[in-house]
């Protein structure tokens, strides 16, 4: 094997996209923040019916208007309470905030989130 290509081989296999501990599992949406009085109990009933499964860096979103992405996800930034991600299918940039293992918030823009709880 050329030495080049070996230095590629390996290259390529270290550079693995395993996705974030943090995010992996069933996450089951509970509640809407950030939205107006008056839409709240519609925004509930959106989030309540939103899922979120992860495994690897694979993510499945299913939410009641149909459109379930199913997508290959990539880690933007990582720290200690928050998650950044993209994925193959829309390019923009989403944020996850942790508030404890089992509870984190996805927020959909700069004052509107969703609140989800892991399924275990």
């Amino acid at each position: 094997m050329r030495p080049v290509l070996f230095l590629l081989l390996i290259a390529a296999a270290g550079c693995k996209h395993p996705g974030s501990p943090k995010l992996e599992g069933h996450w089951k949406g509970q509640r809407a923040e950030g939205v107006a009085p008056e839409l709240q109990q519609n925004a509930n009933t959106f989030a309540t019916e939103t899922e979120i499964v992860a495994k690897g860096n694979q993510i499945m979103i299913s939410s009641p208007s149909g459109k379930n992405v199913q997508a290959t996800y990539f880690v933007d930034k990582d720290d200690a309470q928050s998650l950044v991600i993209h994925t193959d299918k829309d390019y923009s940039s989403e944020t996850f905030v942790f508030t404890d293992p089992k509870t984190m918030q996805w927020r959909v823009d700069e004052r509107r989130s969703i609140v989800f709880k892991k399924v275990d």
